[in-house]
This record gives structure tokens, C-alpha cells and sequence, in this order.
């Protein structure tokens, strides 16, 4: 491979799968689904030198170049097994686990998330240095962190992620009739999801959950679900699940943009809850719940 200058935080091979089948380009909506452009997978959602790190005042390729190795083994796997629904080897089950592991850190939200996370820092050490009137010495050595923290952190925890994902189920779900009901994908395509926590405000999503589940569409047709329940294999997704689960949940958790195959979007796509009355007491009788406690601590604040 050359020094690649553009790098795509979605794998161009990925984004394939999507495109139009009349012409090859993708239906690319703003989140709101008010705008609409129309691309080419091989200059969708790249950055240039987004991995690219300098070494003894060189540039060094050799993280995209991983990723790309990485990309051309998920895309036959997907070609050859996934797309014809066929059970997996277990080589290939790990270089699926290591694709979504990556995708699920190489985002531009993981990348604004852990830069910020970083700049938290050196403006906690500056203020340090002031009050006690002292020079902020490692400030130029966190700068130069921050500036590389989402490639080190890449690096560092795809390992770590494929792992855990190794151990999961897998199941594969698809869509029964693609004219009508089709999966849509995003700048941010990975959606950790857990059911337990809509009625609290405080615990984030998280591996080490019993219910947590990972959804990543992998094209119109295929969701790939990671979960720790007894859940494997191919199997059908009735309309519901397709439109008010998980494109609902992969619209409303994309970053900026969603991609789909058509110039179509659906109501349902961009609803804040499911239209299911049971599910929209509980949600009124939780905001009331809430309303109630804030009341009463600001009444306790305030004397």
C-alpha cells in the first residue's frame, strides 16, 4: 500500500454495501434528515492523516495500513460467508470481532471524546499552576498527548475490545424484504445499547452489563447483534424490529450523518420514543419521577 493521505474513519469497503444499486453512490441524510448529498463510498466520512503518527520527525502509515489489512479480511468474510448467511470459522468469527472493535473506536465522536477528555486535564493543571503561581510544566508534553490519543488509544484497546467481543454471541439479523424494509448505517455505524438503563440517568452502556448488545448493520440486508444472551445464528427480522428498533436506534446515535441505499427516509426513523403506549407511560411516569426529585432537592439546596 502507498502513504494514504485520506483516511476513513468508515471503511470505504464497508460503505460499498450501501450505495445505490442504480448508480454506486450513497444517500447521505443530516442527522435531522433535512439535508441530503449524494457520494461515492471511497470519499465518505475520511479525515486526512487521521492515523497517521510522526516518528523521529517522520511520517509513519502503519496504523491505516493495519486497519486496510484488517478491512480486505472482514470484506471477503462478509462476501463469501456473511452475505450467503453461512455459519462462520472461527478465524473468521475473531477478524469480525477485530473489525467491529475497530469501528467502534475509530469514530470522529470517540476522537472528539477523548480529545476532550485530554484538554479537561491541561486546563485542571493550568489552573493548578496558577493558584499556586508555578509554570505548568507538562503542559506541552499533554498537548502532544492529546494530539495523538485516538490513535494510541486504537492501538491500545483493539486488543483488548476484540476480546471481549470474542466472547459473545453472535447473531445475525436480516431483513426479509428489502424493497420495503432495509437496514440503514451511519458515520458511526457500532450502537451499544442497553434496555435496563432508560429509566435512569446516571450508568452509560457498557460491556460488562447482562444485557448489553452491540448492533452494527453491515448492509441493507444484514444487522450484525452482539449480546451476552443465548442469541446466535441467522434469523428474520419482523418489520417492527427493523424500523422502530434498530433504525431508529441507528439514526438517532449517528454523529452528524446516516447513510441509506434509497432517497427514502421514514417518520419512524427519527421518532425520540417507540409508539407503544406501555412504553410511554413508563416514560411520563420517569420524567415525573424525576421532576419530583428535582423539586425537592432544590427545595433542600435552598433552605
Amino acid at each position: 500500500m502507498s502513504n494514504p493521505v485520506n483516511q476513513h474513519f468508515v471503511p470505504a469497503c464497508y460503505l460499498r454495501e450501501f450505495v445505490d444499486p442504480k448508480d454506486g453512490f450513497l444517500w447521505i441524510f443530516s442527522k435531522d434528515g433535512k439535508k441530503i448529498r449524494r457520494q461515492k463510498p471511497e470519499k465518505t466520512f475520511r479525515s486526512n492523516h487521521l492515523y497517521t503518527i510522526k516518528i523521529s520527525g517522520q511520517k509513519d502509515y502503519s496504523i491505516e495500513q493495519n486497519l486496510s489489512s484488517i478491512e480486505g479480511q472482514y470484506a471477503g468474510i462478509f462476501k463469501n460467508k456473511i452475505k450467503k448467511k453461512l455459519p462462520l470459522l472461527d478465524y473468521e468469527h475473531i477478524i469480525l470481532c477485530i473489525f467491529v472493535a475497530a469501528q467502534l473506536q475509530r469514530t470522529l465522536r470517540m476522537k472528539k471524546h477523548q480529545e476532550n477528555f485530554v484538554q479537561q486535564i491541561i486546563d485542571k493543571g493550568e489552573q493548578m499552576a496558577k493558584a499556586h503561581n508555578v509554570i505548568f510544566k507538562q503542559k506541552e508534553e499533554w498537548e502532544l498527548y492529546k494530539k495523538d490519543i485516538h490513535k494510541l488509544q486504537l492501538v491500545e484497546g483493539l486488543p483488548f475490545l476484540s476480546n471481549i467481543l470474542s466472547q459473545m454471541n453472535i447473531a445475525f439479523i436480516c431483513s426479509s424484504n428489502l424493497k420495503s424494509h432495509w437496514f440503514i448505517t451511519s458515520d458511526e455505524p457500532c450502537t451499544l445499547f442497553n434496555q435496563d438503563l432508560q429509566w435512569q440517568r446516571f450508568d452509560g452502556p457498557g460491556f460488562g452489563q447482562k444485557n448489553i448488545q452491540l448492533t452494527m448493520p453491515l448492509s441493507p440486508e444484514i444487522t450484525v447483534l452482539f449480546c451476552w444472551v443465548n442469541y446466535k445464528g441467522y434469523s428474520y427480522a419482523n418489520n417492527n424490529m427493523i424500523e422502530e428498533m434498530l433504525n431508529r436506534m441507528t439514526r438517532g446515535h449517528c454523529y452528524k450523518e446516516f447513510v441509506s441505499p434509497f432517497n427514502k427516509k421514514k417518520n419512524i426513523w427519527f421518532r425520540k420514543y417507540p409508539l407503544d403506549l406501555l412504553f410511554l407511560i413508563k416514560v411520563i411516569k420517569t420524567k415525573l419521577r424525576f421532576f419530583i426529585h428535582d423539586i425537592e432537592v432544590s427545595r433542600k439546596k435552598h433552605g
